[in-house]
């Protein structure tokens, strides 16, 4: 062995001896420490050996001097060819402390070319020997595309396609076009260049796949760290080709999984974003909303698992993309995801799209199923969290609600603000109590729903159904509450809200009804100083939840600053003829008939009995008294505040201008006085009294007795029989508490609150509004059954009740629905899907199967509405909108019309054929295993058997002597073709 010395260094070169020629080594070593290698001629080997024996003395002479030898430095075996070859490696040689570098870079163009064409031409033979190779892998001798020079290790090779594809822009990574031939390419890859089937290489693909998914995306989304990437902020997709790109590397890594797998492989690719996925609703019609984007294996979810994440999560909707389920864990892929995942996705409120709601109930299946399963490893704070998460679709999937706004037995409606548990999640029962399920309605849980309506909507106005369901939970509480005996109001009275006039939720005690006594002066106070409950509550519901009367906050006072003067009687009406009328025994039993009759039918108090009228109209002779003029002025307590209300216009010519409030009659709060003022000639004394007189009893109403005074004795039951001032009980109409606005005109306050959704479902008992045909004003309505649109239909019919006990069919585009307040729970603002039919799940491939095609062609045929009515309906929405229709664009939509419904005949027809096909497929099949072999179920039966008939395979007919079926003796066989 021996090392190469410089040119100059041969260009001297004479026989000395071994002793000289060690100096000039060393001086040679002296003179430069960049001395190239020599480019030794061939030829000239014959006198490398003369120098090999120099240097072995020189190592062992005590000079210190030694050379090393190895795969990373150069060595040349003197004496061969194989020598200039070694010599084209960089190689490093000690001498005496020193170094030579000897380079092939270094080199001139020629001497390159001279050792690459050797190493061209005899690779065969020099591929043999371990050292050149080694050499080699440590030189830089290829030019890139670039024109430097490389090691073999530090370029691609561009026979592989995946490299070529994903490294399209980087030159530098591959060989220049010299050595692209399949020779050079052959000595490159046995002297290290790289290719997919190195981890560290697939890798390396990975990361540039990354790299370019996020440089076509930051101008959006930015930076974004790979630990914390929140895919619910993307608004952008990457490329279609980068994301095919993406697609090719996944595939040829599950291609060649088996050689790539190891744990650090796996643990380092799970985390590069470079999958091809969706992020999206999976089953978007048109895939509208489905974006493209690139993660990584933890971030990711399979298909199967969409219903627990497609909000936040990107799906991997390719079967293909799905690495081997014993790598998951390696490559943290869960499936299902975690729970942390699942509840941030229900979190998210964007269940908003065209098919969302058709999935909603299979969605909410999948979740209540996944929960089930993992209920046991949950903490107490993710159970707390997951209480107040509105997922759970209910009213015809109209609505998302919390499980506890969910009751497993409800007698009353009160949606929205509660419902009853559809049946397909009884399953779920045990967790969906801890969730806050209530098994029935109750005192507590009724004063819990108020409470959490009252938070959410605060000092907004109630819609109609919110304010039909609050009516409901007042009437259950006030069932409740007369049932038990001496009931504890502590637990409910402070969460008790009502209704007020304006449809908002208020206390009881600032509220007060407008009871009989206080109804005859209403129009005469100041009404902004007071709130009043709504007319739906009834004066039980008023009394039993302590909301205070008019007349108890109200008082109608003497103005004491007038005097009255007295009189005997006013025209010819006695004040003693009054009197003695009223304590006649016939006069006061007419006036309790009339009374209890009154009472039975106007009123939810008691009726009082004949002792106490009695001693009222006795109170009544006592105390009244008729006088010239009478002046009052109305004070509200507890501030004595005087809210009189004078009106501007003169009401009664006679009175003129006055500035105190002149009244026909009073009657004080302890009916101590009672004063009947002179009327205008116009009005009848006698009715004054039987004002006075009804008032003093606590009519609800004015009792009509006037005539009652004039009658002769004992004549007074007579007349009242013939006046009909007597009758029955009346049976009110049918029409349920908070539901007596059917059929009226909407208020200008709900109005703000309508929604057209032409293809919205309705829920039974939905307060709608809704438009006649030549109507402009908007009327309430309701919703008898559940209802949504028919497959294939943009518009639909349904009934609606339109007034009490009368229904009609209205076409969707002229219903509108109310908004809702959020108490937990998500309304449904978005478009329905038009295709209503039944779905299976997902298959492998991500899409939908249609199931019972028989029920999609029946809904095909369902009554629809006419082309007609369709462009009219599309005519008043868009020039409701303020855009007129053209000739050309009337043309468009007719055009459109017949070609939906030619469309809506072929898909009909397809079904049909479709149908048909399944029909035949099956019979073929049935066909095939009767021709099974039935005792080996599995080859075709081609031999019968004599003397019985039957028919086996031939692997089972030799294999038995007697007949399996009959045991009749085998006696041969006959070969069976069919054709």
């Amino acid at each position: 062995m021996g090392c190469i010395c410089s040119k100059e260094f041969w260009a001297n070169y004479k026989p000395l001896d071994h002793d000289h020629v060690g100096s000039k080594l060393v001086a040679a070593n002296d003179a430069s420490e960049s001395t190239s290698f020599l480019d030794l001629d061939i030829r000239e080997d014959r006198q490398l050996l003369p120098i090999c024996e120099t240097v072995s003395r020189i190592q062992d002479t005590n000079l210190n001097a030694s050379v090393k030898l190895s795969n990373e430095q150069c060595v040349l075996s003197y004496g061969t060819k194989e020598g200039v070859m070694r010599s084209a490696a960089l190689g490093v040689s000690e001498l005496k402390g020193r170094r030579i570098w000897v380079t092939f870079e270094e080199k001139s163009r020629s001497e390159q070319e001279e050792i690459l064409q050797y190493l061209y031409m005899n690779w065969q033979d020099l591929q043999q020997d371990s050292s050149v190779v080694e050499a080699l892998k440590e030189t830089k001798f290829v030019t890139g595309a670039d024109g430097d020079l490389h090691k073999p290790k530090h370029l691609f090779d561009p026979a592989d396609e995946l490299l070529t594809s994903v490294f399209s822009g980087d030159v530098h990574k591959f060989p220049g076009e010299r050595f692209i031939s399949d020779e050079w390419l052959n000595i490159l890859r046995k002297t290290g260049l790289q290719n997919t089937m190195d981890a560290n290489v697939v890798l390396e693909c990975a990361r540039r796949v990354e790299f370019l998914g996020a440089g076509s995306m930051k101008h959006v989304v930015g930076v974004v760290d790979n630990d914390s990437r929140d895919f619910s902020e993307t608004t952008n997709e990457v490329s279609a080709e980068i994301w095919s790109l993406a697609e090719t590397l996944i595939n040829v890594v599950l291609e060649r999984f088996a050689f790539l797998y190891s744990h650090n492989f796996c643990n380092i690719f799970g985390k590069i974003a470079c999958i091809p996925a969706e992020f999206g609703f999976p089953f978007e019609s048109g895939k509208k909303g489905v974006k493209r984007v690139l993660c990584s294996y933890s971030e990711a979810v399979l298909l199967k698992d969409w219903p627990l994440a497609w909000t936040i999560a990107p799906i991997l909707t390719t079967e293909s993309l799905v690495p081997p389920e014993y790598s998951w864990g390696a490559l943290q892929l869960s499936s299902p995801p975690p729970f942390t995942t699942v509840l941030k996705h229900l979190k998210v409120e964007v269940w908003c799209s065209d098919s969302v709601f058709l999935y909603s109930e299979e969605a909410c299946y999948e979740v209540l199923s996944y929960l089930d399963t993992t209920w046991d490893t949950l903490s107490s704070s993710d159970i707390s969290e997951l209480r107040d998460v509105s997922f759970i679709p209910v009213g015809n999937t109209t609505q998302f609600v919390n499980c506890s706004s969910l009751f497993y037995h409800l007698k009353i409606d009160i949606r929205p603000l509660a419902f009853e548990l559809p049946l397909r999640y009884l399953p779920f029962v045990r967790i969906l109590e801890e969730l806050g399920l209530y098994e029935t309605l109750s005192i507590s849980s009724a004063m819990m729903l108020l409470s959490f309506l009252h938070n959410s909507c605060r000092h907004h106005r109630l819609g109609p159904n919110e304010l039909r369901a609050v009516i409901e939970i007042l009437h259950f509480l006030y069932n409740e509450i007369t049932e038990r005996q001496n009931p504890d109001r502590s637990d409910w009275e402070s969460l008790l809200v009502i209704p007020d006039d304006s449809c908002r939720l208020a206390q009881p005690n600032s509220c007060v009804y407008i009871d009989a006594y206080g109804s005859w002066y209403v129009k005469h106070i100041d009404t902004s100083k007071l709130r009043f409950v709504h007319h739906d509550v009834s004066e039980r519901l008023c009394l039993t939840f302590g909301i205070r009367k008019l007349c108890d906050v109200v008082v109608e006072e003497l103005d004491h600053a007038a005097h009255f003067q007295t009189l005997d009687g006013i025209w010819s009406i006695a004040l003693t003829a009054i009197r003695l009328k009223l304590l006649n025994r016939s006069f006061q039993v007419a006036i309790f008939s009339v009374l209890n009759s009154v009472f039975s039918s106007t009123s939810d108090s008691d009726t009082p009995d004949f002792q106490s009228v009695q001693r009222s109209l006795e109170y009544v002779a006592q105390r009244l008294q008729f006088v010239q003029c009478v002046y009052t002025r109305f004070w509200l307590l507890p501030k004595s505040l005087d809210i009189t209300c004078l009106s501007k216009e003169v009401m009664i010519p006679e009175w003129g201008n006055r500035s105190s409030h002149c009244a026909l009659y009073y009657v004080d709060r302890s009916r101590t006085c009672m004063l009947i003022s002179e009327p205008p000639s116009y009005v009848p004394v006698l009715d004054l009294v039987a004002l006075v007189v009804s008032q003093v009893l606590g009519s609800p109403v004015p009792l009509p007795i006037g005539s009652l005074f004039l009658c002769p004795q004992d004549s007074e039951t007579a007349l009242i029989d013939i006046l009909r001032l007597s009758y029955d009980e009346r049976v009110m109409g049918g029409v349920g508490p908070g539901t007596s606005f059917i059929g009226r005109d909407v208020i200008p306050q709900d109005a703000m609150q309508v929604h057209l959704t032409l293809l919205r479902p309705y829920h039974k008992g939905e307060i709608v509004a809704w438009q006649g045909q030549n109507e402009e004003k908007l009327k309430y309505g309701r919703i008898p059954e559940d209802v949504r649109a028919s497959a294939g239909e943009a518009l639909y019919r349904f009934n609606l009740e339109t007034s009490p006990g009368k229904s009609e069919t209205i076409i969707s585009s002229r219903v509108f629905w109310f908004g809702n307040f959020s108490i937990g729970r998500r309304s449904s603002t978005q478009l329905m899907p038009q295709d209503d039919t039944c779905f299976e799940q997902p298959d492998g491939s991500g899409r939908v199967k249609l199931s019972n095609q028989r029920q999609a062609i029946i809904e095909l045929e369902h009554t629809s509405v006419l082309n007609e009515e369709f462009a009219q309906a599309v005519e008043e929405m868009l020039c409701g909108a303020g855009i007129s229709l053209d000739t050309e664009m009337q043309s468009l939509i007719q055009t459109t019309l017949s070609l939906h419904e030619q469309l809506k005949e072929s898909q009909a027809a397809i079904l049909l054929e479709q149908e048909k096909s399944d029909m035949a497929t099956k019979e073929a099949e049935m066909a095939k295993l009767a021709l099974l072999c039935r005792i080996c179920l599995t080859n075709v039966t081609d031999i019968t058997i004599v003397p019985c008939g039957h028919v086996l395979c031939l692997g089972c007919s030799s294999a038995v002597s007697h007949c399996p079926f009959c045991r009749v003796q085998l006696l041969s066989t006959i070969k069976i073709y069919w054709s």
